[in-house]
């Protein structure tokens, strides 16, 4: 019994001292383990109420409002197939300081109109938060690129105004996150280039859209060899691996 108790402490000691050994299933060599989770809300469809703020128009503050619908090529990759946006816009105290306090007005300035945009989307992370360790909220982090036309109404201090369509680069970045398996909230951040007459013109856009996602019909799930070949044993052995 005393050469047993001996053996115990001594293997105790052992294991207390070096954690890493009583790990289960520990790799050898010092290989990272990893567990990959499939995406639990993913769907072809994407329709969004959008809403955002363009901060930076010399003359008025800008505020975008209007539907997108996005469609899902797989877990990594998007088509925002359309953006249409109209701008409803308020004017900045500079504007209105120049025309009270000097009695002058700029002898053109432009008021933006609308935005419609189309975007390829890159979706390369997908993970989940725990909120006060009573609900777990799953987000996805998204990547754009797209070009489209946004629309202006050129006025001046004399004469009437004019209206002008102009080529438009979009660039972006967001975070997607799932309120349940048919609803969604994203918030992003994305960047305009637009090609005026007179010059480029850059525009920051901050904005949040409501996403309603929907297949049409069922997504098939991702076929796995390992799964596959467990099925093939399963279903009469060896001879049904190719199946």
């Amino acid at each position: 019994m005393k050469a047993r108790s001996v053996f115990v402490r001594l293997v105790s000691t052992v294991l207390l001292c070096c954690p890493g050994l009583a790990a289960a299933g520990s790799p050898p060599d010092g290989e990272a383990v990893y567990a990959i989770q499939k995406r639990l809300f993913d769907r072809y469809h994407e329709i969004s109420l959008v809403a955002g703020l363009i901060p930076d128009e010399d003359f008025y503050n800008v505020f975008p409002v209007g539907l997108s619908y996005t469609f899902n090529f797989n877990e990594n990759l998007a088509w925002e197939v359309v953006r249409a946006q109209w701008a409803l816009t308020d004017e900045k105290d500079l504007k209105r300081d120049l025309e009270k306090d000097f009695g002058a007005t700029p002898s053109q300035f432009d008021e933006m109109k609308y935005l419609v945009h189309t975007n390829l989307v890159l979706k390369p992370s997908y993970g989940k938060d725990a909120l006060w360790n009573r609900k777990v909220i799953h987000h996805e982090t998204f990547l754009l690129a797209g070009v489209g036309v946004v629309g202006y109404e050129r006025r001046y201090a004399y004469g009437d105004s004019t209206t002008e369509n102009v080529l438009s680069l979009s660039f972006g970045l967001g975070r997607k996150y799932f309120l349940n398996q048919k609803f969604c909230v994203n918030f992003e951040f994305r960047d305009f280039v637009n090609f005026k007459d007179d010059g480029v013109e850059n525009n920051v856009y901050l904005g949040v859209g409501l996403g309603y996602r929907f297949d049409l019909s069922p997504r098939k799930p991702p076929r796995d060899p390992a799964v596959e070949e467990l099925k093939g044993y399963l279903n009469g052995g060896e001879g049904r691996r190719g199946d």
